[in-house]
């Protein structure tokens, strides 16, 4: 019972964190967005469909009450969750799947996300990319955490990705 409603509880929760806990203490850059970790902790555990969903959701819930464009986060939290989903697949026996497709995914995000701010402002800050790695690290760091907690929480089936 608990392995069905948790995940959609800690869904709410931290995007209660994101949308008005977070923002209310603090604006320092390096702050990340704790439901783009949990969504990529969810895939990397439960799946690429299940990845997806929660992805969607959470990018919905995100997108109707903060001030993005509508579907920016729709579709960057599915993203995270498909890509936490296909590499939990493909490096199911390895216990650094976790840091492997955090780094890739959310270094992708970064380099995305820095190309929109800069087509956005029309200017080029040189401490873009060094606070986009540095941000890369907390969120890689913030998933191998996740994963593990969430592995013991949640219990899933490790033979759901062997080879039949």
């Amino acid at each position: 019972m608990i392995r069905r409603i948790l995940p959609s509880l800690l869904l709410a929760l931290t995007f209660l964190l994101d949308t008005a806990v977070t923002p209310a203490l603090t604006s320092f850059w390096l702050v990340p967005v704790f439901g783009m970790a949990l969504v990529h902790c969810l895939g990397l555990l439960l799946g690429r469909t299940r990845g997806i969903l929660f992805g969607m959701i959470m990018g919905l819930l995100v997108d109707i009450t903060v001030s993005t464009p509508l579907g920016l986060m729709t579709v960057i939290d599915a993203l995270l969750g498909y890509a936490g989903g296909w590499f939990g697949r493909m490096m199911w026996r390895s216990p650094l799947a976790p840091v492997v497709s955090s780094a890739v995914c959310f270094s992708l995000y970064e380099f995305l996300m820095d190309v929109y701010m800069i087509f956005v402002s029309a200017q080029y800050d040189g401490r873009l990319f060094l606070r986009s790695l540095a941000r890369v690290g907390v969120y890689v760091a913030l998933v191998y955490a996740g994963y593990l907690l969430l592995d013991r929480l949640i219990k899933p089936s490790k033979s759901r990705f062997a080879p039949r």
